[in-house]
């Protein structure tokens, strides 16, 4: 695919001034040379409950269902629905906070590697730690029960990779998905 990238949906209900995701997927042409499969932008169409009093957007950039992926389809991934909680494959997504949210703590069994795009947020932890993170800093998320604070008053947007993982064993006790939401 070529030239100016299409939207693949159509913009939420919720209006924030972050630009639309723009995803570039590559694959192989019929010959086995690389190509571009895909050049969109990416909106979702419903706003995302996390708990908050104002609604976060979450746009599925991509989701495989299965581990290792299958890299020789041309379908585009980012259609398929994720199945939460991710026991297989892994999900790569956008999460965009609106200023002044706050999350609910929540658990996914998963490993995530988080990346602050663009303005600020608070990883809470449920120990009673904070963390002020800004554009640039990353988190490695290992299956712990945390929650999204944005404090300031500019939206904020994540990228975030989750992949399954093990449930964490802390003194013979098995943790679990905690989904309040």
């Amino acid at each position: 695919m070529s030239g100016v990238p299409s939207s693949t949906t159509t913009s939420s209900s919720t209006h924030h001034p972050l630009p639309t995701p723009r995803r570039i997927v590559t694959g192989h042409t019929s010959d086995g040379q690389s190509t571009i499969q895909h050049d969109t932008r990416l909106e979702t169409t419903t706003p995302f409950s996390d708990g908050s009093s104002s609604s976060s957007i979450l746009t599925s950039l991509w989701y495989t269902p299965s581990s290792p992926a299958d890299v020789s389809s041309a379908q585009d991934n980012a259609l398929l629905p994720p199945r939460m909680p991710l026991v297989s494959g892994s999900a790569f997504t956008a999460y965009d906070l609106p200023p002044r949210s706050e999350g609910v703590f929540h658990r996914s069994i998963t490993l995530d590697y988080v990346i602050v795009i663009s303005g600020r947020i608070v990883l809470c932890l449920e120990g009673g730690e904070r963390v002020s993170l800004h554009e640039g800093d990353v988190v490695v998320q290992q299956a712990t029960m945390h929650a999204w604070s944005n404090e300031s008053g500019e939206w904020t947007r994540l990228y975030g990779v989750m992949v399954p993982a093990r449930a964490p064993v802390v003194e013979g006790r098995v943790l679990e998905d905690v989904w309040p939401f």
